[in-house]
């Protein structure tokens, strides 16, 4: 019988904090990269690379990011560092075309460098899909005005409870996401919940239903927009596979018989119960692992709309090996999703 909805010992908050000269390490040395990561990805992968075996990261960063392998991603399946390097002072993005204006304006990659920097020393590699920003690595939690109202990375409102590319054929482990511009005049949070704290909700004959091919859930719309390769339909599925994996997107997967329309009404509200925000503010490293927890992006408050077409996380989505995706790499990558 599923009672206590949280642990009240469990709270998300800043577990690692890089010193300004930390910082300002790392940022120097990332600045060495002489590539465009959107261009030539593998190049620019192989320059950080040489960065990270180069002994110039701090030892301090080196050593918690090392003590990452032993955490247990069921109980803290979120990570939050602060005082990370990020490019400053880019300019906004255009919101008819922010991904093409992005390549015009963005000259320096520190960002992309401190994500795939942190990639490569947690052994997760970070991948891209063709359907999605013609299969760049590095994306952006962006608005943009054709997508403003829709459940993407380029929504302006609201994201619901989802994890990413949940009816995906490849779904990643991780999430990457790093704060590059917010503005607190706009209440904006990236909420998260662990999946262990719905399921306590829940009884053991709920959890049945729950196993069960009785959902529906559409691709996700930035998949479909994006449109280099034809998904057709997405299949029926179960909300809870494993021990605890929640395959889900609020206000879009539906339950096929009334009693999986009940327990979706019930997992709805359940979120909402146990959800924890975060607000990001540039430089905040905030990494979720994306089978354990289920995140959202809520608008609670908005003071200033034209800051809010202005918000920028820049984020990429890694998995914990290659070999169990390799169907489904493009070949010539190592990195490029066929869908």
């Amino acid at each position: 019988m599923g009672t206590t909805l949280t642990e009240p010992d469990y709270k998300i908050a800043i577990e690692f904090e890089l010193t300004d000269e930390e910082r300002d390490t790392i940022r120097e040395a990332l600045g060495t990269v002489n590539v465009n990561p959107y261009r030539f990805y593998e190049a620019f992968l192989h320059q950080v690379a040489l960065i990270e075996r180069s002994g110039v990261v701090p030892k301090r960063f080196v050593d918690f990011v090392a003590g990452l392998d032993g955490r247990d991603r069921e109980r803290q399946p979120v990570i939050w560092i602060a005082n990370s390097p990020i490019d400053e002072d880019v300019p906004p993005f255009d919101f008819d075309e922010p991904v093409k204006s992005k390549y015009e304006i963005k000259k320096t990659f520190i960002s992309e460098g401190f994500l795939a920097l942190f990639g490569i020393m947690r052994g997760t590699p970070g991948i891209g899909y063709i359907n999605v920003n013609d299969g760049d690595v590095f994306q952006d939690i962006y608005p943009k005005r054709e997508l403003q109202n829709s459940q993407s990375q380029k929504a302006l409102k609201e994201i619901y409870f989802h994890k990413d590319l949940a009816n995906h054929f490849v779904r990643p482990d991780h999430v990457y996401m790093l704060g590059m511009r917010s503005d607190p005049v706009n209440e904006v949070y990236t909420t998260f919940v662990r999946n262990v704290d719905v399921l306590n909700a829940f009884t053991e004959d709920e959890q049945q239903r729950l196993r069960a091919y009785e959902y529906y859930t559409p691709f996700d719309d930035l998949t479909v927009y994006g449109g280099n390769r034809e998904l057709g339909d997405a299949d029926k599925h179960p909300i809870l596979s494993g021990v605890n994996d929640i395959r889900y997107f609020e206000n879009r997967t539906i339950g096929l018989t009334p009693a999986a329309k009940h327990v979706v009404e019930k997992l709805n509200q359940t979120l909402h119960q146990v959800k924890q925000p975060v607000f990001m503010r540039p430089g905040d490293f905030v990494c979720v692992y994306n089978n354990y927890a289920i995140h959202a992006k809520e608008v609670v408050r908005v003071g200033d709309e034209e800051a809010l077409r202005q918000r920028w996380i820049i984020k990429t989505v890694n998995v914990d090996d290659l070999a169990p995706h390799a169907g489904h790499i493009i070949a010539g990558t190592t990195h490029l999703v066929n869908g």
